[in-house]
């Protein structure tokens, strides 16, 4: 992936002040797991078992190992493609390029969302619910009570305006 510096530059801005961290494209949903996956990966192997770093630095040692490039290349891209099928990519392409949001029942049909009720942890110190796992909210965000699709993900304008016109121009002339 060959991103021009002012490109590479934005999308990196992106990447480092993503919420949720990597923006969600990780399957784990609490640090641990998901530095965990990242080892498993092959990335971030200098980091000690049971260690706790911050998202902050394990951003920065990501972008010092890997580069932006490589971040979405072997870690982004790859994971996005497990979790979605080309036609569902396409499908959600084109819904974003008609300014809509796919449907609740749509997601539901090609199982990237199952209705749930929130269950709160008191482990949590905040007493926050838990990232839900559906790989729908990667690209859109639901609403939880009212389970209706509200609004797209900062990921979702990344991947169809800068991340995937990118492969796609790296598979053409790759």
């Amino acid at each position: 992936m060959n991103l021009g510096r002012d490109q590479a530059e934005k999308v990196k801005r992106y990447f480092i002040n993503a919420e949720p961290f990597l923006w969600g494209v990780l399957e784990a949903r609490n640090k641990k797991n998901r530095l965990k996956e990242i080892k498993a990966l092959g990335f971030l192997s200098a980091y000690s078992e049971g260690g706790n770093p911050t998202y902050s630095r394990m951003n920065q040692d990501l972008l010092v190992e890997l580069g932006i490039e490589g971040i979405l290349e072997r870690i982004v891209a790859p994971q996005v493609r497990n979790r979605f099928d080309l036609e569902i990519l396409r499908s959600l392409r084109r819904y974003w390029e008609q300014g809509y949001t796919p449907d609740r029942k749509y997601l539901e049909e090609k199982k990237l969302y199952r209705r749930r009720r929130i269950v709160w942890r008191e482990e949590w110190e905040d007493k926050r619910p838990l990232i839900p796992k559906d790989p729908a909210h990667i690209f859109v965000q639901i609403h939880a009570q009212h389970e209706f699709v509200e609004r797209w993900t900062v990921f979702a304008g990344i991947w169809f305006e800068e991340i995937e016109p990118m492969l796609a121009q790296e598979e053409l002339t790759g």
